[in-house]
């Protein structure tokens, strides 16, 4: 069975392991470290969920992927933002 898949297939699963198996747990974990992880395997599940959609021509869902990926991207900035303000002091 695993054989006979193609790469766009692997991707798709890829997609979901990253963005649903790994990145649910460790976003509502209460350590920043665990929510970095986890933001982190949102992109690349989002990453992932957006090529198979831009060649299959479902483009719609591409910006809804890419908003996913955005947010992510904001939440990693406000966690080392505060990391950052934490080491300082201030």
């Amino acid at each position: 069975m695993f054989i006979s898949m193609s790469m766009l297939e692997i991707i798709q699963i890829l997609s979901v392991v990253f963005g649903t198996l790994v990145a649910a747990p460790l976003i509502v974990s209460k350590k920043a470290k665990k929510r970095l992880i986890g933001l982190l395997a949102v992109i690349a599940g989002s990453s992932f969920a957006i090529i198979v959609q831009v060649y299959l021509g479902l483009y719609y869902f591409v910006f809804a992927n890419a908003f996913w990926l955005l947010n992510a991207c904001n939440g990693i900035k406000k966690i080392m933002k505060t990391q950052r303000k934490n080491s300082t002091g201030l």
